[in-house]
C-alpha cells in the first residue's frame, strides 16, 4: 500500500465557462426540436462530453476543435439514426 502524500492534495477550482462558451458547447441539442428523442440523445451526449473536453483540455485552440469535432459526430450520428428508422418505417413490403 502506497503512503499517503506527506502534504494535503488541494483540487484548484474549475474556472467559470462564459456565456458564449456555453452556446458553443450546448448547439448540439438543437436537433431536439426536429429529432426528439434521436435528437436529444445524440445531443444530450455531445452536450455533456464537451461540457467535460472544456473543462479538462488547457489549450484553448483545442477546446474549440474538439468539441466541434464532437458535436458534428453527433449531427451525423442523427442523420444516419434518423435516416434508418425512417427507411425501416417507410420500406415497402
Amino acid at each position: 500500500m502506497p503512503a499517503p502524500p506527506p502534504f494535503p492534495v488541494i483540487e484548484q477550482p474549475k474556472p467559470k465557462l462564459t456565456w458564449h462558451q456555453y452556446v458553443w458547447i450546448g448547439w448540439p441539442t438543437i436537433p431536439i426540436a426536429a429529432g426528439g428523442a434521436i435528437g436529444g440523445a445524440c445531443g444530450g451526449a455531445a452536450m455533456a462530453i464537451n461540457y467535460k473536453v472544456f473543462q479538462k483540455t488547457n489549450n484553448p485552440v483545442l477546446r474549440y476543435v474538439w468539441t466541434g469535432l464532437i458535436s458534428l459526430a453527433a449531427v451525423v450520428t442523427y442523420v444516419v439514426c434518423a435516416t434508418i428508422i425512417y427507411m425501416l418505417i417507410h420500406r415497402n413490403h
